[in-house]
């Protein structure tokens, strides 16, 4: 499959790794040489320096024999262009990135008239995440999944967890909850356990469920306290802010955001006046202080720089905010926030790239059973992937324990008309189920390579 990425950007090129590790053809447009050049020399893509939204520089990519145009560059306006362009030179599908949020809503009305296929947004995406992982500790890293009716929990199991040396077959009766071990990260060895499968000091341990009775299975193991959220502070007035502001208001959670700009703090006054909004430095730890950060309940650093995103955060965990989330862009600085106990990080363009893959991978499977959405966990060394049961599943009917199934690969849930059910021995699939899969095998694309 030929894909054209207009824009080397942050996401850009975190769509291009992931698509490009996968065996697509990519070719990049970026007006930026010198940036075009350096992602030429880490991937396995086809440089095309020029502006996206310019019918020469798109024919020289030769957009017209594309399956697909991604356009991601900083400018809602270019890749809104470049999609129409596409478009009209022969491009069956197109995706844009759109942050604006005076766009969205307008945009999503005429997505069709415009041809797009797809509207990312990786600030709204990331608001979201933020709202849906209120729920969980700094020491429990959570994703939603399955268009948000499952979620996956990773923990760490510490000294005097009930879990030390405990069989998985014993622990979901015990413990009268509705969950399922997914994946074991056990030194460098990442596995998919089974009921045999026993639990050892410092094991990191993903779990799947419903938000409920992740929530339960955790109380349950002393991992989780229930509470409840009231009041939030935010670092960073940009675009997630704007997204995650009416959510949080939304919740009935009182809201306080520190921004150094002024113009920005207007608008947010202007758009939110229930907010209390202050014009100030969020590394001011006095600033923070006097603002009543230990009065919190999660604190919220959004800031432009990444490591001053953690710095303040690691201040707020220590002056006992409950919870903390960071936004960090830098992969690399994953090791230290798993050091400094804070796992909720949040990475905005790793979100979008899991969406686009997923969104690929249906691409390419039109005639089969369809990825309907994919999530990458343990460092990225398992994916979970949703499929679409479709008539040329060759296990439909057949109980899940008579089936031949690869090594590392676990059916993990089926939805049968609407109602999510852990996969058993005796589950079988039908047509028009979903399947959650948890394989450690990269880049499963169809629901029959599950089978050996």
């Amino acid at each position: 499959m030929k894909i054209i990425i207009v824009g080397d950007g942050k996401v850009g090129f975190a769509i291009a790794k992931q698509l490009s590790k996968e065996g697509y053809d990519i070719t990049i447009i970026e007006n930026k040489p010198q940036v075009l050049n350096l992602t030429m020399n880490l991937l396995d893509v086809v440089g095309i320096q020029g502006n996206g939204a310019n019918y020469d520089v798109l024919k020289e990519a030769q957009v017209d024999q594309a399956d697909l145009i991604i356009a991601a560059t900083s400018s809602d306006e270019i890749n809104i262009i470049s999609c129409l362009m596409a478009k009209k030179m022969g491009v069956g599908n197109t995706i844009a990135r759109i942050r604006n949020p005076e766009y969205v809503k307008g945009l999503r009305m005429l997505k069709e008239d415009l041809g797009l296929s797809l509207q990312i947004n990786p600030e709204q995406t990331a608001a979201i995440e933020i709202v849906r992982s209120l729920s969980f500790s700094n020491f429990i890293k959570t994703s939603s999944f399955a268009k948000g009716r499952l979620e996956l929990a990773e923990i760490k199991v510490l000294e005097n967890s009930p879990l030390i040396g405990k069989k998985i077959s014993k622990l979901g009766d015990a413990l009268k909850s509705q969950i399922q071990f997914v994946a074991i990260h056990h030194g460098k060895e990442v596995s998919i356990p089974n009921g045999d499968t026993e639990i050892r000091l410092h094991d990191k341990v993903t779990l799947t469920g419903s938000t409920k009775q992740l929530e339960k299975f955790l109380c349950a193991i002393g991992v989780l306290q229930q509470r409840s959220v009231h009041e939030v502070m935010i670092v960073g007035g940009g675009k997630i802010t704007f997204y995650l502001v009416p959510m949080l208001l939304e919740l009935g959670i009182g809201v306080k955001v520190i921004e150094m700009k002024r113009d920005r703090c207007l608008e947010l006054v202007e758009k939110f006046p229930e907010i209390t909004v202050i014009h100030g430095d969020g590394t001011d730890h006095e600033l923070l202080l006097s603002e009543s950060l230990r009065d919190m309940d999660v604190f919220i650093a959004l800031t432009d720089n990444d490591e001053e995103n953690v710095i303040i955060s690691m201040y707020a965990s220590n002056q006992g905010v409950g919870k903390v989330i960071p936004k960090v862009n830098r992969v690399s600085l994953g090791f230290l926030l798993e050091k400094l106990g804070i796992e909720n990080a949040i990475t905005p363009k790793n979100l979008t790239a899991n969406q686009i893959v997923s969104y690929v991978r249906a691409m390419q499977n039109t005639l089969g059973s369809n990825v309907e959405s994919l999530i990458k966990i343990v460092d990225d060394q398992v994916e979970v992937l949703e499929f679409r049961v479709r008539s040329n599943c060759k296990f439909i009917g057949i109980p899940l324990k008579d089936l031949n199934l690869k090594e590392g690969i676990l059916i993990s849930y089926i939805t049968h008309r609407g109602v999510s059910r852990i996969g058993v021995g005796s589950s079988r699939v039908a047509l028009g189920d979903t399947v959650i899969i948890v394989s450690t095998q990269q880049g499963l694309r169809d629901i029959n390579d599950v089978l050996a």
